[in-house]
């Protein structure tokens, strides 16, 4: 693979690096699914270190973010709406929501995160993007070691030291029935 001079990786989409005819595309589109989903997409100036919110109807986002951010950011917040207004997904929140042991509470929040990825990829791919399955699936693996950095240490670290590239590719998961309610507003960071 060729390296073009500060940019990406010839052959690869390299998070912080996408072209922004990709980023135009994968918006138009996922945004067009989202809301036939039912729910509504906002921006609203979030106090920092939010990015984004969600709450069961509405996934609002932080326009001060970077469009690449917002991209996944809509994404991952779309995966993790699904979780909490499906009725079929209602058992899996409970370990989430009431584990005190910090070994297990990181196992499932790990598998929170990845099944949120999951129906982020199946979203992608009913928007007709199948093209981004590596940046969007590094991009979840970056996620996840941010995420996981703040409960391990307490505090959030650099977004360059987390980049993950050439990871596992995410499988997509089928979207299960959906019944939008408000639930308590949850935040990405």
């Amino acid at each position: 693979m060729t390296e073009l001079a500060g940019h990406e990786i010839v052959g690869e989409r390299q998070i912080g690096a996408m072209p922004t005819s990709d980023l135009v595309r994968l918006w138009i589109n996922a945004t067009s699914r989202i809301v036939k989903y039912g729910f509504e997409i906002r921006y609203n100036d979030l106090e920092p270190p939010r990015t984004g919110t969600f709450d069961g109807q509405t996934i609002t986002l932080d326009p001060d973010v970077g469009f690449e951010m917002q991209c996944f950011i809509l994404l991952h917040l779309f995966g993790h709406s699904v979780q909490w207004v499906a009725p079929s997904l209602s058992s899996t929140l409970d370990d989430l929501q009431n584990t005190k042991d910090r070994d297990l509470f990181l196992k499932v929040l790990r598998d929170y995160e990845f099944e949120a990825a999951q129906y982020g990829m199946m979203l992608l791919h009913e928007a007709g993007v199948t093209d981004l399955d590596q940046w969007y699936s590094d991009f979840v693996e970056t996620d996840w070691k941010y995420v996981r950095h703040y409960y391990v240490n307490g505090h959030i670290p650099e977004w360059a030291d987390c980049r993950s590239m050439g990871t596992e590719i995410i499988t997509p998961r089928s979207i299960p029935e959906l019944e939008h309610r408000k639930v308590a507003v949850r935040f990405a960071f």
